[in-house]
């Protein structure tokens, strides 16, 4: 495929991703920007927004937030990392085994991996942790493949920022660093200098952001919140090493009966493993891959979408990557492995469900749909944790109730409800589950008490209590929130209930 055809495909691919920026944001992009917003107003992740991810991503949208405060922000974000981890892909797979390789690989991904394939349109996939991790792991396998001629030190130093800063977004992350290194092994440049190098560069965000805590005397809370309660967070998931171990094995398997890159990328690395034995560089791949299933593993057997988002590039690379090694020069051979393989994706990826969703956001952005008609496509208020109609309704009722000074609280997953409204939460524990678990109750300011304390201390103007989110996982919001003697009671004794929009218990404060 010649340059100019190709780059028209990739334009076509992206420009299909445009409708998804009338999408709303999130249960967890909400969660996102409220810390983000938090870090704009002079806080602290962890010590005034409690929340379990790593800082990386709550600066982050600090800075999507700085540079543009509408809800747009997210689905954008998403679409501009995904041309870059395009552009990305045709370099490392022209690097690693040709242009051919490095344009299958571009246009698989943009093809296959598009979050409207998904439920809801991808609105729980955009620009999560994972999509940013995905562009930084990329780009650092792209610098260790040109490391291999030319200088390397400086390639291998940046490759271990770029590895740094995809730890600092999810912990789990640091597997790849062994990936890296298996990489630099298979392709003979594997030396003291060349692990000094990456393990300097490594050390660059996580130190920056350890200092960022150290000097404001939050690393406690750092901890508590992104490993103390992750570990118990993942562990949740898992009976026992073999349950862990067996989920590891199988879940690959089992994805890729439902989104086709998994299919192609399983498939390819196979093809790469076999062909290692006669040239080793080509392990490289099935290693990039094998890393991105352990750290999707190690974040538990939940199988939440966005988990997975982190390793369609590598598994688009993969394929095309093997796909370059089976061509033939026999086009009937060539012929017929492209027909198995499209009727593969074909039956694999849901493209009916893929042309709804982008037809229902342009119809919006074209004017033809009311704004309470798209929102209630994203979400049931009824039967799931998230409904982006519900949020907005929420948002509305606090604007019209509370003045900017006011602080309120939203007990139950509904962060964006916080946004969208311009108002603060009277605790930092501004979503329900840390709570609800009991996560740290034996240290002050966590728990029940630890909220009831900031109940009492702030007074929110509104307390509002989600009635459908977490349930069969824990107890729901609201149902824990009024079974629990020394929440309700305080509820009780200072507030009334008042009517709010469905899907919450809402209280408004006694004057």
């Amino acid at each position: 495929m010649n340059n100019r055809l190709f780059l028209a495909l990739a334009c076509v691919l992206l420009i299909v991703r445009l409708p998804s920026l009338v999408q709303p944001m999130g249960a967890d992009q909400g969660l996102y920007a409220y810390v983000g917003d938090r870090i704009l107003a002079g806080e602290l992740p962890y010590r005034h927004a409690w929340d379990q991810k790593p800082p990386a991503i709550h600066y982050t949208y600090a800075a999507l937030r700085a540079a543009w405060r509408s809800e747009a922000v997210v689905p954008f974000a998403d679409l501009a990392i995904a041309a870059i981890v395009a552009a990305l892909l045709y370099a490392l797979g022209g690097a690693l085994a040709g242009h051919g390789a490095g344009q299958a690989s571009a246009f698989l991904f943009l093809l296959l991996s598009d979050p409207s394939f998904w439920r809801l349109g991808g609105v729980a996939v955009r620009a999560q942790c994972e999509t940013f991790i995905a562009a930084l792991i990329t780009g650092a396998f792209l610098l260790l493949a040109r490391s291999r001629t030319g200088p390397v030190a400086w390639k291998h130093v940046l490759a271990g920022v770029l590895l740094g800063a995809a730890f600092s977004f999810k912990y789990n992350t640091a597997v790849y660093v062994g990936a890296a290194l298996l990489s630099l092994w298979a392709w003979g440049k594997l030396t003291r200098g060349s692990v000094v190098a990456l393990a300097a560069g490594f050390a660059v965000a996580p130190a920056v952001l350890l200092a960022l805590f150290a000097f404001r005397g939050a690393v406690p809370d750092l901890y508590d919140a992104t490993i103390a309660y992750n570990l118990q967070y993942s562990g949740e998931t898992y009976s026992g090493l073999r349950h862990a171990a067996t989920y590891l094995l199988t879940f690959p398997v089992q994805h890729a009966r439902v989104d086709s890159l998994w299919l192609l990328g399983g498939a390819g690395a196979a093809v790469l493993l076999v062909a290692s034995f006669w040239t080793r560089e080509r392990l490289a791949g099935p290693a990039w891959v094998a890393a991105a299933c352990l750290s999707i593993a190690i974040n538990g057997s939940r199988g939440l979408p966005q988990y997975f988002v982190q390793a369609l590039p590598l598994l688009a690379l993969t394929a095309g990557w093997a796909g370059t090694l089976l061509w033939s020069r026999k086009q009937v051979i060539n012929l017929l492995v492209v027909a198995v393989v499209g009727y593969g994706v074909w039956r694999v990826s849901d493209f009916p469900k893929l042309a709804g969703n982008i037809a229902h956001d342009a119809r919006y952005a074209a004017g033809r749909m009311t704004r309470e008609a798209h929102l209630a496509r994203y979400g049931d208020r009824e039967q799931r944790k998230y409904s982006a109609l519900a949020m907005a309704e929420l948002a509305t009722f606090i604007r019209s109730r509370t003045s900017e000074a006011d602080r309120v609280y939203i007990f139950g997953f509904a962060s964006g409800a916080y946004v969208q409204s311009g108002r603060a939460s009277a605790s930092r524990f501004f979503w329900s589950r840390p709570v609800i678990v009991n996560f740290n109750r034996s240290k002050p300011g966590y728990g029940v008490y630890g909220l009831r304390s900031d109940l009492e201390r702030v007074q929110p103007a509104i307390i509002a209590l989600q009635l459908r989110d977490w349930a069969p996982d824990v107890q729901d919001s609201a149902a824990f929130f009024m079974s629990t003697p020394s929440l309700a009671g305080y509820l009780a004794e200072h507030y009334a209930r008042v009517g709010g929009p469905a899907g919450f218990d809402v209280w408004e404060r006694r004057r």
